[in-house]
């Protein structure tokens, strides 16, 4: 297991967000993350990514402990999230947000850039290949010189997505990618997505579209009111009955 959530809880106060969690996932698949508003799928996603630290329970990466661990310092490691609204620098470009959060980047020292100034600007250049390279893969290379506040709802999303990339994460958690998004971005995101997902990376995905869901992932978890109710393929998930009943609003 590349990602290993045991029995996390987050307690704020009288209230139990996440209540004695436990998922696991797989390296190299796409698993999702389902439950209705309140379910505490994005506070989970917090403590996993170290935005919360967790009340009870542990998080380990690749067999490493990293629930003590900051967000920055997991982000490093190779674990990188995005969040329900979009988290760019609204007055700068595509581009520049792209520049913003590269992994390995070392010119922002001023020693390091003074003694190492040739190195700094080769390493700024492969940096912006590869911002150039996932701006196009992504379908955001002729908006590269435009602002993020510009750009429609979804594009904005995208890009953000995007912007994860420049960390080279091993492990990408989506926080409702697909919201605010039209049915033809989504097509094209799951196409993304997807041919990542034959290149190496592993996903986790929290949405309420589940026909996008469904159209990617392996296995899903549900939560409800803070526990795992239900888990399982998306075959097995949209015929359980637990699930029908909570998160479909019907009855099995």
């Amino acid at each position: 297991m590349l990602l290993n959530v045991n029995r996390v809880s987050k307690i704020f106060g009288g209230l139990i967000a996440v209540n004695d969690v436990s998922l696991k996932v797989q390296t190299n698949s796409i698993t999702g993350l389902i439950g209705p508003n309140g379910a505490g799928k994005s506070t989970l996603f917090n403590c996993i990514a170290g935005y919360y630290p967790a009340t009870n329970g542990d998080v380990y990466f690749k067999e490493e402990k990293i629930s003590h661990l900051p967000a920055n310092k997991i982000a490093t490691l190779g674990l990188a999230r995005t969040f329900q609204t979009s988290q760019g620098f609204a007055q700068m470009t595509v581009m520049e947000n792209m520049m913003v959060i590269p992994k390995g980047q070392r010119g922002e020292h001023p020693w390091w850039g003074l003694i190492n100034g040739k190195k700094v600007k080769e390493q700024e250049e492969e940096h912006r290949n590869n911002a150039l390279k996932l701006l196009e893969e992504f379908g955001l290379l002729e908006r590269k010189n435009d602002l993020i506040a510009n750009l429609s709802a979804g594009e904005a999303r995208i890009a953000e997505i995007a912007r994860q990339f420049m960390l080279n994460p091993e492990v990408l958690l989506l926080d409702e990618p697909a919201a605010g998004i039209n049915p033809t971005l989504q097509n094209q995101l799951v196409k993304i997505l997807l041919k990542l997902r034959a290149q190496g990376l592993t996903l986790l995905i929290v949405d309420h579209n589940l026909g996008f869901i469904s159209s990617l992932c392996d296995y899903i978890y549900v939560l409800n009111l803070g526990q795992n109710i239900a888990e399982g393929t998306p075959q097995e998930i949209f015929k359980n009955p637990k699930v029908i009943e909570v998160y479909l609003g019907g009855t099995a």
